[in-house]
């Protein structure tokens, strides 16, 4: 009898589980990852007629794309002139990247400016990098932000502040208090510790275009050597923040991208550029803010749905 009831038991409940899930509605197939584009290049070959700073590359004659996987989300800018657009009319890669997808770019960029805090006045001491960070009118704190985006300032690379330049601290040390911030690397760590504690968003570190010491594409001050080293440097910070448990953290490294450096040729360079640091509209809309836009594409959708 014991048998027979608890046969019985075990039918019912086997009946009750399939009648629950026949009322269940099968679960939606997953979307299919996006694809990832092509860097969409369209270098101007005829030098002969026009400025780079001419009205057919100006913002207002951008044509927007039709369907973009940026529409909608909203991009963070740190920096000084590159950020800018110091020699475009304050216009760069973020502001092409926001009329061309749909994103929101918020950039607090202001020439001439450092990482490091070297604190001597409050005009020096509010134009640094971490000190607009903490009081931007620019930023909302309470906004939700899918990326934050930092330049590798040129202006800490300068010949005379590479004793600025400090030191990473300890592997394990994430403590926002403990950066120093008048070094350029405590900064950089700062920036990563303060970002992640108010938005939570992935933070990229940006590098300009390969200059060198030497040769066409030449600087003196800073030399292509000490940017490099600071390049370098910007990777070790992010390796170590990357071991941190829900830190993202990359470098958008254009200095060292041979394939990026090459699709110019050095005459475009000489005319798309005012020098080694500073694109001009042409050099922006051409060669930087397509190179940015697969880049956020594939770290904004592609990445994130493959986690």
């Amino acid at each position: 009898m014991k048998k027979l009831t608890a046969l019985l038991l075990f039918v019912c409940v086997l009946t009750s589980c399939l009648l629950l899930c026949a009322c269940q509605p099968p679960s939606p197939p997953e979307p299919p990852a996006p694809e990832i584009p092509d860097v969409l290049y369209d270098i101007e070959q005829d030098f002969s007629t026009l400025q780079p700073n001419d009205a057919k590359f100006l913002l207002d004659n951008v044509t927007p794309r039709e369907d973009s996987p940026l529409k909608g989300k909203v991009i963070y800018w740190l920096g000084s002139s590159v950020t800018y657009g110091s020699a475009s009319n304050g216009v760069s890669m973020a502001d092409y990247l926001a009329k061309l997808t749909g994103c929101i770019s918020k950039k607090d960029a202001v020439s001439g400016t450092t990482l490091f805090d070297d604190n001597k006045t409050a005009d020096t001491g509010v134009k640094s990098y971490t000190r607009r960070l903490i009081n931007s009118t620019v930023f909302d704190k309470n906004e939700k932000v899918d990326a934050f985006i930092c330049q590798i300032s040129t202006n800490d690379a300068r010949n005379d502040r590479l004793d600025k330049r400090g030191k990473l601290t300890d592997e394990n040390n994430d403590d926002i208090n403990s950066f120093n911030k008048a070094t350029t690397i405590g900064a950089m760590e700062f920036i990563i510790a303060y970002v992640h504690e108010t938005w939570g968003c992935p933070v990229y570190f940006y590098s300009g275009s390969y200059f060198g010491d030497t040769g066409t594409r030449k600087s003196t001050n800073p030399t292509g050597t000490n940017y490099a080293t600071l390049v370098e440097q910007t990777h070790q910070v992010v390796e170590k923040w990357n071991g941190f448990y829900g830190y993202r953290v990359g470098v958008i490294d254009l200095f060292n991208d041979e394939e990026f450096n090459a699709v110019v040729s050095d005459e475009y360079y000489k005319w798309a550029t005012s020098d080694a640091i500073h694109p001009k509209h042409a050099g922006y809309l051409q060669w930087w803010t397509p190179y940015f836009e697969q880049f956020l594409i594939v770290e904004l959708t592609i990445n994130i749905y493959e986690e």
